[in-house]
């Protein structure tokens, strides 16, 4: 599918020169992303767009087409692929949308008949194109992203935009992000070939609302799984959600249960909210895998380490007894009232010291496989400092899983930023945390049993 996702020329149909229409919008998204092609606006009424000549039709395009976006109104669109056909267009993005997602399925099995009639693939239609950020080719009205190794593929395009969003809060990054919606063509087994290949995506996040060839879907995931991460957001756990599905994309959502199953079985990490599917992409793109379930945990206050160790439970994660050669080296380090359990309490006057210093003797027992720190800064204590402290001490140490949970709000925010860049995914509440650790669990799991 080079011809779609590595194109070398693209031609928008239904070009615009108003900023509030998707023909100018994927133009400048092109011309962001700086496109090393050549990009051909088609609109007869157009001369000109962002300084690109336009054309006024395809037929008059000069150069050759790799691929034809499509952003016109439906019942236009057949009339496109056909000027595409003879165009010898290799590959098409219908963005243009009321087609099986509002019942119409003849008009789209028309549509596919035509793109095969000429030897075409699609993508779409009512999808947002893709974007490829290691290419630089945006080929979509979505480009608020930044480069990274986690490829997004989504059935919705509007969840593009949210997931992408919620990333760029954490630091994480992208190779690739595809919307392919109704899926009449192409579907979510070929991209998964595809990606299977795409050395800059070292993990695929998917947002999967109903799949047509369930078989051939899980035989390709079950293969990718074994080279890279798969995190799967699927919704559809009510008849009323199921019914919003067949509007939106046009695809029967399935039972719950068997997708369940399934996804277990080929290696794939089900997310049942957009929280944890942020959080295990985060900690999956940035941790290496645990050889066990044991967590040591630090606080600086009783209650969050309480909440942390039931929520540990709850993820089947052990917070397991200080090993007695560990205890020795943390009574060398904290006074000697402090109770040396897991979690250790470093207290609310811990300093950036302790808490490095202990952090640094949970990551290299050999009894822990994992390791959580959480901090309620007091108003004499400085997140930023400690935030330093943590990072010093991952340095020493960066084959074990070490996160972060800073309790709340805008107390921890100056803290936040020096964490990203470090590649230490920091989560809101001792919940999340330890739910992002158990995908690393479950992951390591199960490459273990494959």
């Amino acid at each position: 599918m080079d011809s779609l996702f590595q194109p070398k020329s693209i031609a928008i149909i239904g070009a615009s020169d108003k900023p509030d229409r998707i023909g100018f919008q994927v133009i400048k998204s092109l011309q962001l992303g700086a496109f090393q092609g050549t990009i051909y606006p088609v609109n007869p009424r157009l001369k000109a767009v962002l300084k690109f000549p336009v054309y006024a039709s395809i037929e008059a395009v000069p150069g050759e087409i790799d691929l034809a976006i499509i952003v016109l109104r439906k019942d236009r669109v057949l009339d496109a692929i056909d000027a595409c056909g003879r165009k010898g267009v290799r590959s098409v993005i219908v963005m243009s949308s009321g087609f099986s997602e509002l019942g119409d399925d003849a008009t789209e099995q028309a549509l596919v008949q035509q793109v095969h009639q000429y030897g075409m693939r699609m993508l779409g239609p009512n999808c947002a194109g893709f974007a490829s950020t290691w290419e630089g080719i945006y080929a979509s009205f979505e480009n608020r992203l930044q480069k990274g190794h986690v490829a997004f593929i989504s059935q919705s395009g509007a969840m593009c935009a949210v997931i992408l969003a919620l990333a760029r809060a954490v630091g994480l990054g992208f190779s690739l992000f595809v919307s392919y919606g109704n899926q009449a063509d192409i579907g979510p087994e070929e991209i998964l070939q595809y990606l299977t290949a795409h050395t800059p995506t070292k993990l695929i996040g998917w947002y999967l609302e109903g799949i047509t060839t369930a078989h051939q879907f899980i035989s390709k995931a079950k293969s990718l799984s074994r080279q890279k991460p798969l995190v799967v957001l699927k919704p559809g756990e009510t008849l009323q959600a199921t019914r919003a599905i067949r509007s939106h994309t046009g695809t029967i959502a399935g039972e719950q249960a068997i997708y369940a199953g399934a996804f277990r079985q080929s290696g794939i990490l089900q997310a049942t909210n957009l929280d944890e599917f942020i959080d295990a992409c985060q900690i999956l793109a940035t941790q290496p895998l645990p050889k066990g379930n044991r967590v040591g945990i630090i606080t600086n206050s009783g209650g969050p380490g309480v909440l942390a160790v039931d929520a540990c439970a709850q993820m089947r994660l052990d917070v397991t007894p200080f090993p007695a050669p560990l205890i020795t080296k943390l009574e060398e380090v904290l006074p000697p009232f402090y109770p040396m359990v897991n979690p250790v309490d470093v207290g609310p006057e811990g300093t950036p010291e302790t808490y490095q210093h202990i952090t640094k003797l949970l990551l290299d027992n050999s009894g822990l496989d994992m390791v959580l720190v959480l901090c309620v800064p007091t108003v004499f204590s400085s997140i930023h400092s400690i935030s330093k402290s943590i990072i010093s001490a991952k340095k020493t140490n960066s084959k074990k899983p070490l996160v972060t949970c800073w309790l709340a709000g805008d107390i921890v925010e100056e803290g936040l930023p020096l964490l990203i860049q470090a590649g230490i995914p920091n989560f809101p509440t001792p919940q999340r945390a330890a739910k992002a650790l158990q995908f690393l669990h479950h992951r390591a799991n199960w490459l273990r049993s494959h």
